[in-house]
């Protein structure tokens, strides 16, 4: 166990040492295009196997979700099967008010509250 708080804690260091040289970093939101509803619920007989499926989908997230570097996700339309497609912002520790602006700058560049998928659409 402290072996691996350890190596948290310096991974950490390093995720700090980056934003030193730069306020904001902009990552996929997800590895692929979202899975099918059910396709990993960790419900099944192998849930190790749905953890390291949803990792392999998720990497970017997570390694913010354990430094603790604010992050955001913000979506900027439709890919070509008509799902959603995101971005992600991480900030500088307590970069927070630096990511919200950058965040409503996206949103007013490439507004999408009001889209819809296309065969959604009325």
């Amino acid at each position: 166990y402290l072996g691996a708080v350890a190596q948290l804690q310096a991974l950490a260091r390093a995720i700090v040492a980056f934003f030193a040289e730069y306020d904001l970093l902009l990552t996929p939101a997800l590895a692929e295009r979202p899975l099918e509803i059910g396709d990993c619920t960790g419900y099944g007989e192998k849930p190790m196997a749905d953890l390291a499926r949803s990792g392999a989908f998720t990497p970017f997230t997570s390694l913010f979700n354990v430094t603790g570097q604010p992050a955001i996700s913000i979506p900027i339309g439709f890919g070509e099967d008509n799902l959603p497609t995101n971005v992600q912002i991480v900030g500088k520790p307590l970069g927070e008010d630096t990511l919200l602006q950058v965040a409503a700058q996206i949103e007013t560049a490439r507004p999408w509250a009001h889209q819809r998928p296309p065969e959604l659409a009325a």
